[in-house]
């Protein structure tokens, strides 16, 4: 029986052959199938190359040579039939950066699917929805919740009421028979879990988001913590002090434009929003809210991994994200080389809850791309060329084959 590792790979490389790629292109993107548990991840006896998941372009021939025949392409035709709304909550600063997951597809001019941003209405009044695209393919909801640079206690109720007023998921759920996919790209995966256990321990009002949904999927996501976030919180930061960065944009407007801290709300909430995407918090919270989860939905998890070999980062290549990202991964890469520039793999991973059955907990593997890759480009420059639309209908094939739909 094929692993959920073993599944996704099949069918990301079937769908990158899809959108015209030979063997040796589709080797540059993506990794062979692994058990976290073969990984020497972290500590003293890990690995220190990424042998365990080269993948010769040989073998994508021979995975091709067995699967090709049997693949259904991720088209209209397969998205019409299943009834799965998502829901993306984005990652830290989605509201200065450009970087929103599955943003890609957000920003197609010809996308055939559905898409609705949702905004603040403010207190007490009905979301505020932005209709971009309208078609019979997928249907997506962007949650672009407020203070996105904030510990995530102050985000976790507007989330909620952010998603349950809104007029339009309500209907695709009361109307239309819509079940919900929460993607939590980086911060908003532990933000999505912490809404989920919130939800199923009662603590909000809530009368759909709960019942409709299926399940969750992290994508790159902070649940365990941020090696880069416990490195600048210290005065004497490796890469950057933060405290150091807020302090400069509250005395220069310039700095604060260029840093995403244009407002006095934005520069409050830093210092403590990149608090809590390190290790001490995270993993208070997990303690917290990981008894709390619903045992009923589907949970799934992918990572990347990218060596530093992999980066652009030199001044001509002008490639601003993979720079930065470079800078970031010099942070991460001696606690691990499974890592994304920001996260390390086993830091994206659900943890197991005894409500959580085994075969409702899923974690797909990796591709070769950095945090940023497999969301979007963050600044002017810095167009990455990881394939994002076979890898999100490669992530749906994978969701659907592993019975996301399925109701337990």
């Amino acid at each position: 029986m094929e692993s959920a590792a073993e599944v996704f790979h099949r069918n990301f490389l079937n769908c990158l052959t899809d959108a015209g790629m030979q063997p040796a292109q589709i080797a540059r993107h993506a990794w062979r199938p692994y058990r976290v548990a073969d990984l020497g991840i972290t500590g003293a006896a890990r690995d220190h190359d990424l042998s365990k998941l080269s993948l010769p372009e040989q073998d994508v021939a021979r995975v091709l040579q067995e699967t090709r025949g049997a693949h259904q392409p991720v088209d209209l035709d397969y998205l019409r039939t299943r009834k799965i709304a998502l829901v993306l909550v984005p990652g830290y600063t989605h509201e200065t950066l450009r970087n929103l997951s599955w943003h890609q597809e957000m920003n197609r001019r010809d996308t055939p699917h559905s898409i609705v941003m949702l905004h603040p209405g403010g207190a007490g009044q009905p979301t505020r929805e932005e209709h971009r695209a309208s078609g019979d393919g997928l249907r997506v909801v962007y949650a672009r919740y407020p203070r996105s640079n904030a510990a995530s206690e102050h985000i976790n109720e507007p989330l909620f009421h952010l998603l349950h007023n809104s007029a339009t998921l309500r209907r695709w759920v009361e109307e239309d028979g819509y079940r919900l996919l929460f993607v939590g790209y980086s911060y908003g995966s532990p933000l999505s879990l912490e809404l989920l256990a919130a939800l199923n321990s009662g603590r909000f009002e809530d009368q759909f988001l709960l019942q409709a949904t299926a399940g969750f999927f992290g994508l790159c996501g902070d649940i365990g913590g941020a090696y880069l976030a416990d490195d600048v919180i210290r005065p004497d930061a490796t890469f950057i002090s933060i405290q150091k960065v807020i302090d400069l944009a509250r005395r220069n407007r310039l700095v604060a434009a260029i840093a995403g801290l244009g407002t006095k709300q934005l520069q409050d909430d830093m210092f403590d929003g990149v608090k809590s995407l390190g290790h001490a918090e995270r993993q208070a919270h997990l303690r917290e809210y990981a008894p709390k989860l619903p045992g009923d939905v589907f949970y799934g998890t992918i990572s990347a991994v990218c060596p530093l070999s992999d980066y652009r980062r030199h001044f001509w290549q002008f490639n601003f994200d993979d720079f930065a990202m470079y800078r970031q991964a010099l942070i991460s890469d001696p606690v691990s080389i499974y890592n994304d520039g920001q996260v390390v793999l086993e830091d994206n991973l659900v943890p197991a809850a005894p409500q959580i059955p085994a075969e409702r907990h899923h974690h797909l593997g990796a591709v070769r791309t950095h945090h940023w890759g497999v969301s979007y480009l963050t600044f002017n420059f810095g167009w990455n060329r990881f394939p994002r639309r076979s890898f999100y209908a490669a992530v749906l094939k994978t969701l659907f084959e592993l019975g996301l739909d399925a109701r337990p």
